[in-house]
């Protein structure tokens, strides 16, 4: 595995550790964009390590075209469902629909979630 490769997954663990501990501080909404940051970077791992021109973005649907991986029916739409979540903490002008958002249930479901697809993810990365 390449030492960039490396680093990236090492920056997606410390984004994981962070939204665990944002989590378990009742801060959903942060907890969320963190898990948002994990995949992204476990995703930018992937497509160093392949060796394919790395975009400047935060889409994870994009990404997750460009690592060029077939992912399982689930992954996919867990991604979709949790891309727009980067922008509303980023942009006051850009809001999650749904009051229900950044709730307990929600973010825990992400951060579980994410955990599971990133070990999935890593599985890609020889």
């Amino acid at each position: 595995m390449k030492k960039i490769t490396q680093k990236w997954l090492e920056f997606a663990k410390k984004d994981v550790e962070n939204a665990k501990i944002l989590f378990d501080g009742r801060s959903y909404e942060g907890s969320i964009w963190h898990c948002h940051q994990a995949l992204e970077k476990t995703l930018k791992a992937i497509i160093v390590e392949k060796n394919i021109r790395l975009r400047k973005t935060h889409d994870l649907v994009d990404l997750s075209e460009d690592a060029q991986i077939r992912l399982p029916k689930n992954i996919p739409e867990f991604i979709d469902d949790l891309n727009p979540y980067y922008n509303p903490i980023r942009y006051p002008d850009v809001a999650i629909e749904s009051k229900q958002a950044y709730s307990r249930i929600i973010a825990q479901k992400i951060l579980k979630t994410t955990k599971e697809v990133i070990k999935w993810l890593k599985t890609s990365i020889q």
